[in-house]
């Protein structure tokens, strides 16, 4: 199964569908898509890195791809500024290492959703009561939260990392060995 378009790259194709712009952006869409299966199989096959070879030809259509965008809306105008297509080709070229992170450490997942997760029940709470009383209401939410979410990453469900924490016994991560 593929993954979807990301959503920046889907904006900026939307504002030329069919023409350029949608060629560049599905072009960056298709390399990483393509890295995102590669490392998904290798993870798979209990590899440590992915073929040299693939990484250097998926990451050589990414720049080509990302150049293409960049010269095809450098003297682009647009209302506010830099046409969108070249500030989002612009970050993908100056943020790359950062985008193909997930390439070279495989344990790293292709996209942020994970992070944006942990931050969307502060925020959600924050829009619908328009504040949080006080930093020291925020900060404990979030250690509560983020051990709660700990746990549960680890196979505890919230009722019973709660009832140890009550009880004294509370689960605490297993330390790490030096190697």
């Amino acid at each position: 199964m593929r993954a979807t378009r990301p959503t920046p790259l889907r904006g900026v194709a939307k504002l030329g569908p069919g023409t350029l712009q949608s060629h560049w952006t599905r072009q960056v869409t298709d390399a990483l898509t393509d890295a995102h299966t590669a490392t998904e199989t290798a993870r798979a096959a209990q590899q440590t890195a992915l073929d040299p070879n693939l990484l250097v030809d998926l990451r050589d259509r990414y720049d080509k791809a990302v150049g293409s965008g960049i010269v095809h809306n450098r003297h682009r105008d647009w209302h506010d500024g830099n046409h969108p297509g070249y500030t989002l080709a612009r970050w993908l070229a100056t943020h790359a290492d950062q985008v193909w992170h997930f390439t070279t450490h495989l344990n790293v997942d292709w996209t942020s959703n994970a992070a944006e997760r942990g931050v969307k029940p502060a925020k959600r709470h924050q829009a619908v009561s328009g504040y949080w009383q006080t930093h020291a209401t925020l900060n404990r939410w979030c250690l509560i939260n983020s051990y709660l979410t700990t746990t549960r990453n680890h196979g505890l469900t919230v009722l019973d990392a709660i009832t140890r924490a009550l009880t004294g016994q509370p689960w605490l991560p297993t330390p790490a060995t030096a190697a």
